[in-house]
Protein backbone atom coordinates (compact mmCIF):
# COMPACT_ATOMS: atom_id res chain seq x y z
CA UNK A 1 0.00 0.00 0.00
CA UNK A 2 1.38 3.46 -0.88
CA UNK A 3 2.01 6.04 1.85
CA UNK A 4 -0.74 8.26 0.42
CA UNK A 5 -3.25 5.42 0.48
CA UNK A 6 -2.27 4.53 4.04
CA UNK A 7 -2.81 8.12 5.12
CA UNK A 8 -6.23 8.13 3.47
CA UNK A 9 -7.24 4.96 5.28
CA UNK A 10 -6.02 6.37 8.63
CA UNK A 11 -7.86 9.62 7.96
CA UNK A 12 -11.09 7.75 7.21
CA UNK A 13 -10.72 5.73 10.39
CA UNK A 14 -10.19 8.90 12.44
CA UNK A 15 -13.29 10.53 10.94
CA UNK A 16 -15.32 7.45 11.72
CA UNK A 17 -14.17 7.34 15.35
CA UNK A 18 -14.95 11.02 15.75
CA UNK A 19 -18.45 10.53 14.38
CA UNK A 20 -19.04 7.63 16.74
CA UNK A 21 -17.87 9.72 19.66
CA UNK A 22 -20.50 12.33 18.76
CA UNK A 23 -23.24 9.68 18.44
CA UNK A 24 -23.67 10.00 14.68
CA UNK A 25 -26.67 7.72 14.23
CA UNK A 26 -26.87 8.22 10.47
CA UNK A 27 -23.50 6.63 9.75
CA UNK A 28 -23.43 3.26 8.03
CA UNK A 29 -20.50 1.78 9.98
CA UNK A 30 -19.89 -1.32 7.91
CA UNK A 31 -20.53 0.37 4.58
CA UNK A 32 -18.30 3.37 5.25
CA UNK A 33 -15.39 1.37 6.59
CA UNK A 34 -15.60 -1.17 3.80
CA UNK A 35 -15.73 1.50 1.12
CA UNK A 36 -12.85 3.64 2.42
CA UNK A 37 -10.55 0.81 3.43
CA UNK A 38 -11.21 -1.09 0.17
CA UNK A 39 -10.57 2.06 -1.86
CA UNK A 40 -7.30 2.69 -0.11
CA UNK A 41 -6.25 -0.91 -0.47
CA UNK A 42 -6.93 -0.72 -4.23
CA UNK A 43 -4.68 2.29 -4.52
CA UNK A 44 -7.30 5.00 -4.99
CA UNK A 45 -5.60 8.36 -5.11
CA UNK A 46 -2.44 7.00 -6.68
CA UNK A 47 -3.74 7.92 -10.12
CA UNK A 48 -4.23 11.54 -9.09
CA UNK A 49 -0.73 11.67 -7.65
CA UNK A 50 0.67 10.03 -10.77
CA UNK A 51 -1.03 12.52 -13.09
CA UNK A 52 0.51 15.46 -11.27
CA UNK A 53 3.95 14.21 -12.24
CA UNK A 54 3.11 13.92 -15.98
CA UNK A 55 4.26 16.42 -18.57
CA UNK A 56 1.73 18.39 -20.63
CA UNK A 57 2.29 16.15 -23.68
CA UNK A 58 1.85 13.03 -21.58
CA UNK A 59 -1.32 14.41 -20.03
CA UNK A 60 -2.76 15.14 -23.48
CA UNK A 61 -1.92 11.63 -24.68
CA UNK A 62 -3.45 10.11 -21.57
CA UNK A 63 -6.62 12.20 -21.93
CA UNK A 64 -6.95 11.16 -25.57
CA UNK A 65 -6.55 7.49 -24.66
CA UNK A 66 -9.24 7.83 -22.00
CA UNK A 67 -11.64 9.46 -24.48
CA UNK A 68 -11.12 6.66 -27.00
CA UNK A 69 -11.57 4.00 -24.33
CA UNK A 70 -14.77 5.66 -23.14
CA UNK A 71 -16.09 5.92 -26.70
CA UNK A 72 -15.26 2.28 -27.36
CA UNK A 73 -17.04 1.21 -24.15
CA UNK A 74 -20.20 3.06 -25.18
CA UNK A 75 -20.24 1.55 -28.69
CA UNK A 76 -22.56 -1.51 -29.06
CA UNK A 77 -20.83 -4.86 -29.13
CA UNK A 78 -20.49 -6.48 -32.55
CA UNK A 79 -23.33 -8.82 -33.35
CA UNK A 80 -25.66 -7.37 -30.69
CA UNK A 81 -28.03 -4.46 -30.27
CA UNK A 82 -30.44 -3.25 -27.62
CA UNK A 83 -34.13 -3.72 -28.25
CA UNK A 84 -36.96 -1.63 -26.79
CA UNK A 85 -36.81 -3.52 -23.52
CA UNK A 86 -33.07 -3.00 -23.10
CA UNK A 87 -32.30 -6.64 -23.78
CA UNK A 88 -29.47 -7.78 -26.03
CA UNK A 89 -30.33 -9.35 -29.33
CA UNK A 90 -28.04 -10.98 -31.84
CA UNK A 91 -27.84 -9.11 -35.13
CA UNK A 92 -28.13 -12.34 -37.09
CA UNK A 93 -31.52 -13.19 -35.58
CA UNK A 94 -34.13 -13.64 -38.31
CA UNK A 95 -35.95 -10.41 -39.03
CA UNK A 96 -39.71 -10.80 -38.61
CA UNK A 97 -41.40 -11.34 -41.94
CA UNK A 98 -44.08 -8.77 -41.18
CA UNK A 99 -41.69 -5.82 -41.35
CA UNK A 100 -40.19 -6.65 -44.76
CA UNK A 101 -41.54 -5.77 -48.18
CA UNK A 102 -42.15 -8.58 -50.66
CA UNK A 103 -38.96 -7.80 -52.52
CA UNK A 104 -36.98 -7.69 -49.28
CA UNK A 105 -38.46 -11.03 -48.21
CA UNK A 106 -37.48 -12.59 -51.53
CA UNK A 107 -33.94 -11.18 -51.37
CA UNK A 108 -33.58 -12.44 -47.82
CA UNK A 109 -34.76 -15.92 -48.80
CA UNK A 110 -32.40 -16.04 -51.78
CA UNK A 111 -29.55 -14.91 -49.53
CA UNK A 112 -30.45 -17.66 -47.04
CA UNK A 113 -30.34 -20.25 -49.81
CA UNK A 114 -26.85 -19.11 -50.79
CA UNK A 115 -25.56 -18.97 -47.20
CA UNK A 116 -26.83 -22.45 -46.42
CA UNK A 117 -25.43 -23.98 -49.63
CA UNK A 118 -28.89 -24.76 -51.02
CA UNK A 119 -28.81 -25.24 -54.78
CA UNK A 120 -31.91 -25.35 -56.99
CA UNK A 121 -31.85 -26.49 -60.64
CA UNK A 122 -34.59 -27.22 -63.17
CA UNK A 123 -35.06 -27.96 -66.86
CA UNK A 124 -35.25 -24.99 -69.15
CA UNK A 125 -38.56 -24.66 -70.96
CA UNK A 126 -38.48 -23.45 -74.54
CA UNK A 127 -42.09 -22.24 -74.22
CA UNK A 128 -42.26 -18.75 -72.80
CA UNK A 129 -44.28 -18.58 -69.58
CA UNK A 130 -47.23 -16.23 -69.77
CA UNK A 131 -46.90 -13.41 -67.25
CA UNK A 132 -50.53 -13.70 -66.12
CA UNK A 133 -50.83 -17.47 -65.80
CA UNK A 134 -51.94 -18.69 -62.36
CA UNK A 135 -50.49 -22.21 -62.50
CA UNK A 136 -46.93 -23.43 -61.85
CA UNK A 137 -45.45 -26.18 -64.00
CA UNK A 138 -41.70 -26.82 -63.79
CA UNK A 139 -39.91 -30.00 -64.90
CA UNK A 140 -36.73 -31.62 -63.59
CA UNK A 141 -36.59 -29.76 -60.29
CA UNK A 142 -33.67 -30.69 -58.04
CA UNK A 143 -33.07 -29.15 -54.62
CA UNK A 144 -29.82 -30.04 -52.84
CA UNK A 145 -28.54 -29.14 -49.40
CA UNK A 146 -24.75 -29.28 -49.02
CA UNK A 147 -24.61 -31.64 -51.98
CA UNK A 148 -27.36 -33.95 -50.73
CA UNK A 149 -30.44 -34.15 -52.95
CA UNK A 150 -33.68 -33.43 -51.11
CA UNK A 151 -35.73 -33.46 -54.32
CA UNK A 152 -34.27 -34.88 -57.51
CA UNK A 153 -35.48 -34.55 -61.11
CA UNK A 154 -39.05 -33.93 -59.96
CA UNK A 155 -41.89 -32.36 -61.92
CA UNK A 156 -43.49 -29.64 -59.82
CA UNK A 157 -47.10 -28.94 -60.82
CA UNK A 158 -49.15 -26.54 -58.69
CA UNK A 159 -52.55 -25.47 -59.97
CA UNK A 160 -54.55 -22.49 -58.84
CA UNK A 161 -57.43 -23.37 -56.52
CA UNK A 162 -55.82 -26.56 -55.15
CA UNK A 163 -54.45 -27.36 -51.70
CA UNK A 164 -51.25 -29.34 -51.25
CA UNK A 165 -49.79 -31.10 -48.22
CA UNK A 166 -46.03 -31.71 -48.08
CA UNK A 167 -45.65 -34.58 -45.61
CA UNK A 168 -42.47 -36.09 -44.20
CA UNK A 169 -40.44 -36.79 -41.05
CA UNK A 170 -38.51 -34.08 -39.23
CA UNK A 171 -35.19 -33.26 -40.87
CA UNK A 172 -36.21 -34.52 -44.32
CA UNK A 173 -35.81 -31.07 -45.90
CA UNK A 174 -39.45 -29.96 -46.25
CA UNK A 175 -38.79 -26.43 -45.01
CA UNK A 176 -35.79 -26.08 -47.32
CA UNK A 177 -37.87 -26.97 -50.38
CA UNK A 178 -40.55 -24.50 -49.28
CA UNK A 179 -37.94 -21.75 -48.92
CA UNK A 180 -36.75 -22.44 -52.46
CA UNK A 181 -40.31 -22.07 -53.77
CA UNK A 182 -40.96 -18.93 -51.72
CA UNK A 183 -37.74 -17.35 -53.05
CA UNK A 184 -38.93 -18.07 -56.61
CA UNK A 185 -35.77 -20.07 -57.23
CA UNK A 186 -37.89 -21.88 -59.83
CA UNK A 187 -39.94 -20.11 -62.54
CA UNK A 188 -43.15 -18.78 -60.96
CA UNK A 189 -45.43 -16.34 -62.81
CA UNK A 190 -45.11 -12.76 -61.61
CA UNK A 191 -48.88 -12.54 -61.33
CA UNK A 192 -48.88 -15.01 -58.43
CA UNK A 193 -48.53 -13.28 -55.08
CA UNK A 194 -46.58 -15.52 -52.66
CA UNK A 195 -46.73 -15.28 -48.87
CA UNK A 196 -44.45 -17.62 -46.91
CA UNK A 197 -45.18 -17.92 -43.19
CA UNK A 198 -42.25 -19.33 -41.25
CA UNK A 199 -41.66 -16.77 -38.49
CA UNK A 200 -43.53 -15.33 -35.53
CA UNK A 201 -44.78 -11.74 -35.40
CA UNK A 202 -42.40 -9.23 -33.84
CA UNK A 203 -42.72 -8.35 -30.15
CA UNK A 204 -43.57 -4.65 -30.04
CA UNK A 205 -45.24 -2.11 -27.75
CA UNK A 206 -46.75 -0.17 -30.66
CA UNK A 207 -49.33 -2.69 -31.93
CA UNK A 208 -51.97 -4.88 -30.39
CA UNK A 209 -52.59 -8.40 -31.68
CA UNK A 210 -55.66 -7.13 -33.53
CA UNK A 211 -53.81 -4.22 -35.13
CA UNK A 212 -50.98 -6.52 -36.19
CA UNK A 213 -53.49 -8.58 -38.18
CA UNK A 214 -55.65 -5.97 -39.91
CA UNK A 215 -53.23 -3.08 -40.54
CA UNK A 216 -52.59 -3.51 -44.24
CA UNK A 217 -51.58 -0.11 -45.62
CA UNK A 218 -48.51 -1.48 -47.41
CA UNK A 219 -50.46 -4.38 -48.91
CA UNK A 220 -53.20 -2.01 -50.13
CA UNK A 221 -50.61 0.17 -51.87
CA UNK A 222 -49.06 -2.86 -53.58
CA UNK A 223 -52.47 -4.10 -54.74
CA UNK A 224 -53.45 -0.66 -56.06
CA UNK A 225 -50.14 -0.52 -57.96
CA UNK A 226 -50.78 -4.00 -59.35
CA UNK A 227 -54.30 -3.01 -60.44
CA UNK A 228 -52.86 -0.01 -62.29
CA UNK A 229 -50.31 -2.21 -64.06
CA UNK A 230 -53.01 -4.69 -65.09
CA UNK A 231 -55.26 -1.91 -66.40
CA UNK A 232 -52.36 -0.63 -68.50
CA UNK A 233 -51.73 -4.17 -69.75
CA UNK A 234 -55.39 -4.46 -70.69
CA UNK A 235 -55.03 -1.38 -72.86
CA UNK A 236 -51.97 -2.89 -74.56
CA UNK A 237 -53.62 -6.26 -75.15
CA UNK A 238 -55.34 -5.06 -78.31
CA UNK A 239 -57.61 -7.69 -79.88
CA UNK A 240 -56.04 -10.63 -78.06
CA UNK A 241 -59.17 -11.97 -76.34
CA UNK A 242 -57.32 -14.73 -74.50
CA UNK A 243 -54.89 -12.24 -72.99
CA UNK A 244 -57.70 -9.84 -72.12
CA UNK A 245 -59.57 -12.64 -70.33
CA UNK A 246 -56.46 -13.54 -68.35
CA UNK A 247 -55.81 -9.95 -67.33
CA UNK A 248 -59.47 -9.45 -66.42
CA UNK A 249 -59.32 -12.50 -64.18
CA UNK A 250 -56.26 -11.08 -62.42
CA UNK A 251 -57.95 -7.72 -61.99
CA UNK A 252 -61.00 -9.32 -60.41
CA UNK A 253 -58.76 -11.09 -57.91
CA UNK A 254 -56.95 -7.86 -57.02
CA UNK A 255 -60.22 -5.93 -56.57
CA UNK A 256 -61.60 -8.78 -54.48
CA UNK A 257 -58.64 -8.57 -52.12
CA UNK A 258 -58.86 -4.77 -51.94
CA UNK A 259 -62.54 -5.06 -51.04
CA UNK A 260 -61.75 -7.62 -48.32
CA UNK A 261 -59.21 -5.20 -46.85
CA UNK A 262 -61.74 -2.39 -46.62
CA UNK A 263 -61.31 -0.51 -43.36
CA UNK A 264 -65.01 -0.87 -42.52
CA UNK A 265 -64.88 -4.67 -42.45
CA UNK A 266 -61.19 -5.47 -41.89
CA UNK A 267 -61.20 -5.23 -38.09
CA UNK A 268 -64.21 -7.51 -37.70
CA UNK A 269 -62.73 -10.14 -40.02
CA UNK A 270 -59.36 -9.99 -38.25
CA UNK A 271 -61.09 -10.38 -34.89
CA UNK A 272 -62.97 -13.45 -36.13
CA UNK A 273 -59.74 -15.12 -37.27
CA UNK A 274 -57.95 -14.34 -34.00
CA UNK A 275 -60.91 -15.72 -32.03
CA UNK A 276 -60.74 -18.92 -34.05
CA UNK A 277 -57.06 -19.26 -33.15
CA UNK A 278 -57.77 -18.93 -29.43
CA UNK A 279 -57.56 -15.19 -28.69
CA UNK A 280 -60.12 -13.77 -26.28
CA UNK A 281 -61.38 -10.20 -26.73
CA UNK A 282 -59.02 -9.03 -23.99
CA UNK A 283 -56.02 -10.80 -25.58
CA UNK A 284 -56.76 -9.22 -28.95
CA UNK A 285 -56.14 -5.77 -27.42
CA UNK A 286 -52.87 -6.70 -25.72
CA UNK A 287 -49.56 -5.52 -27.19
CA UNK A 288 -47.67 -8.17 -29.13
CA UNK A 289 -44.74 -7.91 -26.69
CA UNK A 290 -47.00 -9.33 -23.97
CA UNK A 291 -47.27 -12.66 -25.78
CA UNK A 292 -44.90 -15.63 -25.86
CA UNK A 293 -43.30 -16.76 -29.09
CA UNK A 294 -46.00 -19.41 -29.61
CA UNK A 295 -48.81 -16.88 -29.38
CA UNK A 296 -46.97 -14.45 -31.66
CA UNK A 297 -46.77 -17.30 -34.15
CA UNK A 298 -50.57 -17.50 -33.97
CA UNK A 299 -50.71 -13.75 -34.67
CA UNK A 300 -48.51 -14.23 -37.74
CA UNK A 301 -50.75 -17.08 -38.90
CA UNK A 302 -53.87 -14.94 -38.40
CA UNK A 303 -52.30 -12.18 -40.50
CA UNK A 304 -51.43 -14.61 -43.29
CA UNK A 305 -55.03 -15.89 -43.36
CA UNK A 306 -56.35 -12.32 -43.27
CA UNK A 307 -54.24 -11.23 -46.27
CA UNK A 308 -55.47 -14.16 -48.38
CA UNK A 309 -52.52 -14.27 -50.81
CA UNK A 310 -52.85 -16.16 -54.08
CA UNK A 311 -50.14 -18.60 -52.99
CA UNK A 312 -49.92 -19.27 -49.26
CA UNK A 313 -47.03 -21.36 -47.91
CA UNK A 314 -47.38 -22.56 -44.31
CA UNK A 315 -44.49 -24.25 -42.51
CA UNK A 316 -45.77 -26.50 -39.69
CA UNK A 317 -48.88 -24.36 -38.98
CA UNK A 318 -50.13 -26.61 -36.14
CA UNK A 319 -46.95 -26.53 -34.05
CA UNK A 320 -48.23 -23.88 -31.63
CA UNK A 321 -51.94 -24.68 -31.70
CA UNK A 322 -54.14 -26.58 -29.26
CA UNK A 323 -56.77 -29.05 -30.46
CA UNK A 324 -59.59 -26.48 -30.58
CA UNK A 325 -57.52 -24.11 -32.73
CA UNK A 326 -56.43 -26.97 -35.00
CA UNK A 327 -60.02 -27.98 -35.64
CA UNK A 328 -60.94 -24.36 -36.45
CA UNK A 329 -57.95 -24.08 -38.82
CA UNK A 330 -58.92 -27.34 -40.55
CA UNK A 331 -62.38 -25.98 -41.26
CA UNK A 332 -61.06 -22.60 -42.38
CA UNK A 333 -58.48 -24.02 -44.79
CA UNK A 334 -60.93 -26.53 -46.24
CA UNK A 335 -62.62 -23.55 -47.93
CA UNK A 336 -59.38 -22.02 -49.26
CA UNK A 337 -59.99 -21.30 -52.95
CA UNK A 338 -56.52 -20.13 -53.95
CA UNK A 339 -53.19 -22.04 -53.77
CA UNK A 340 -52.35 -23.54 -50.39
CA UNK A 341 -49.08 -25.38 -49.83
CA UNK A 342 -48.18 -26.51 -46.33
CA UNK A 343 -45.64 -28.87 -44.82
CA UNK A 344 -46.29 -31.15 -41.86
CA UNK A 345 -44.28 -33.70 -39.94
CA UNK A 346 -45.62 -37.17 -39.27
CA UNK A 347 -46.68 -38.91 -37.17
CA UNK A 348 -49.24 -36.64 -35.48
CA UNK A 349 -53.00 -36.72 -35.09
CA UNK A 350 -53.35 -32.98 -35.68
CA UNK A 351 -51.36 -33.13 -38.89
CA UNK A 352 -53.26 -36.14 -40.27
CA UNK A 353 -56.59 -34.42 -39.65
CA UNK A 354 -55.40 -31.20 -41.24
CA UNK A 355 -54.14 -33.07 -44.29
CA UNK A 356 -57.51 -34.77 -44.75
CA UNK A 357 -59.36 -31.45 -44.46
CA UNK A 358 -57.06 -29.67 -46.90
CA UNK A 359 -56.85 -32.38 -49.57
CA UNK A 360 -58.70 -31.39 -52.76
Amino acid sequence: MSSWAAKQAKKAEFALNKALDTAGDSIDFEGTVAKDVRGAAMGEGDEELFEKKLSKEEKKALAKAKREAKKKAKAPKKGKKDDAAGEEKKSDDPEPVEFLTKEQRREKLLDDLSKNDIVVTYEANSTKMHANTRDINVSGVTVSFHGKHLVEETDLVINYGNRYGFIGPNGSGKSTVMKAIAARAIPIPDAIDIYFLDAEYEATDTKTALQAVFEVQDEVKELESKAEQLNNAMGDAGDDEELQTSIQSQLEGVYERLEAMDVNTAEARASTILHGLGFTTKMQHQKTREFSGGWRMRIALARALFLRPEFLLLDEPTNHLDMEAVIWLEEYLSKWDKILFFCLSLPGFHEQCLYEYCSP
